[in-house]
């Protein structure tokens, strides 16, 4: 299992500036806490961990280490966390990929909702629909005509991905159908639409902007309410008639359920300070990531209306995974 940590620096504090839930959460953190990400370094997961845990680490008088073990679709992380001790100084980095493949994967040594309890959800990234621009759609009813006749190939990072599931959503909106074909990931996919094997797949909107220019590909719709800065000219899926279309990649944190509500809380204000941070929205801003923070309440509710969508999207089309 690879395993990697980076400890950011430690600078003067200012603790007393947080709200404080109680005597016992104003001594936490009492040592390093340890991020959980599930997925290798480098990717937008681990961009955006690691943009709040360097704003966090220079106001605490403890540093925040980000520790990855990514495999099995992000839940090698999750487990690890799961049996974590419960005193909220590990928690989990969640994409929420890994809501998704918790819907489609049918053995799994932990229950998400009843094993970690949620932190704060910080933002999230709309999709963008990317098609091969050789198939010539220059509407979405050019697109809703090829997959009623079933002619199309759809590419995604793989079985249970969100970007396969979205693929499913907008074959449901179009009543059409389109040979899935999963791949180790997004980067494969891209290069299958460059070279014609594939016609068309959702990434993100940082990955539509990087090949918007780019004539084999045509960045056909957007899933978020308003259209994405540095796509202007891209409509939304609401405005070409399918508004149910609109699956995001958000990005949350999540302890292991008996983590004391105190030190929830006093995570969840440490993010929520740090996403004040005018730098951080910048950063992040520029690859189409818009920062929201939810309380854990909040994040409950996203997380169990997301849960509930999947399921009855995997089970209408008989997808699971029984590994």
């Amino acid at each position: 299992m690879f395993l990697n940590r980076i400890v950011f620096g430690v600078a003067a504090a200012w603790m007393a500036a947080l709200p404080l839930q109680s005597a016992a959460a104003q001594d936490f953190p009492s040592r390093p806490v340890k991020i959980v990400v599930p997925n290798p370094p480098g990717g937008p997961g681990d961009m955006i961990a690691r943009a709040f845990t360097e704003r966090m680490g220079k106001g605490l008088p403890q540093p925040f280490i980000l520790e990855y073990r990514p495999g099995a679709s992000t839940t090698i992380g999750a487990q690890a966390v799961v049996k974590s001790d419960p005193d909220g100084h590990t928690i989990l980095a969640l994409p929420s990929a890994g809501l998704a493949i918790t819907v489609v994967r049918k053995k799994l040594s932990y229950n998400l909702e009843k094993d970690l309890r949620p932190v704060v959800g910080v933002g999230s990234v709309p999709l963008a629909l990317i098609v091969r621009s050789s198939l010539g759609f220059k509407s979405v009813d050019d697109l809703a005509a090829a997959i009623r006749k079933g002619d199309l190939f759809y590419g995604s990072g793989g079985i249970g991905t969100v970007g396969h599931l979205t693929g499913l959503l907008l074959l449901a909106e179009l009543k059409g159908s389109a040979t899935h074909v999963p791949y180790a990931g997004n980067p494969e996919v891209m290069q299958a639409i460059l070279s014609g094997s594939n016609d068309l797949f959702f990434g993100s909107v940082s990955e539509a902007m990087a090949f918007a220019k780019t004539p084999q590909v045509q960045i056909f719709a957007v899933t978020s309410a308003a259209r994405v800065t540095g796509l202007e000219t891209v409509p939304t899926m609401t405005e070409l008639g399918l508004p149910k279309v609109n699956s995001k990649l958000w990005y949350a944190f999540l302890a292991p359920s008996q983590t004391p509500t105190d030190r929830v809380m006093r995570l969840h204000d440490i993010f929520a300070n740090a996403a004040k941070n005018p730098d951080l929205q910048h950063q992040l801003a520029k690859v189409g990531f818009n920062v929201e923070i939810r309380n854990p309440d909040q994040l409950a509710v996203m997380m169990r209306e997301e849960a509930a969508r999947w399921k009855q999207l995997v089970d209408a089309n008989n997808i699971s995974i029984n590994d």
